[in-house]
């Protein structure tokens, strides 16, 4: 048995354009997981890049989620849309920016990520990201005077 095979037995696929039960695709789940070489062989497979689970994610969504720039770029070279909108209004670059995740940011905008769009309750990728940064140095803030407060 192929690696691919094996893979697709233990994540319980019957084969490389299964779905499981959310819709979930085998390349979505390798993409989530970060698995660059079964997303090489899925799609030489014929898995499609464009394909959503019953969410509207596709598999270049979760591999922002995981943060992997090497299949991003795969991903988009595979014809993912750079701009889809999950069933939320969500781009993948919104999602990497409300996540903080800069290098997923800087990746997508460099590989040509829509700045416009925006989400259901108004917001853009850049306020989102900004909204993150704001939590993050808050709770730095309050990190620091708890440290303070214990010395």
């Amino acid at each position: 048995m192929r690696p691919i095979d094996l893979w697709l037995a233990y994540q319980d696929f019957p084969g490389p354009q299964a779905r499981a039960e959310n819709g979930m695709t085998p390349l979505m789940r390798a993409a989530h997981h970060g698995e660059f070489e079964i997303v090489e062989a899925l799609l030489a497979r014929g898995a499609r890049a464009d394909a959503v689970d019953d969410e509207g994610r596709n598999a270049l969504w979760f591999a922002c989620l995981h943060g992997a720039p090497g299949i991003i770029l795969r991903l988009i070279a595979a014809g993912a849309p750079l701009d889809h909108a999950d069933d939320e209004g969500i781009t993948c670059l919104m999602q990497a920016a409300a996540a903080g995740r800069v290098e997923v940011t800087r990746l997508l905008v460099a590989q040509g990520a829509a700045l416009a769009p925006s989400a259901p309750d108004g917001r853009r990728a850049v306020d989102m990201a900004a909204d993150r940064a704001r939590e993050l140095l808050s709770m730095a803030q309050w990190r620091l005077g708890a440290r303070e407060r214990c010395a």
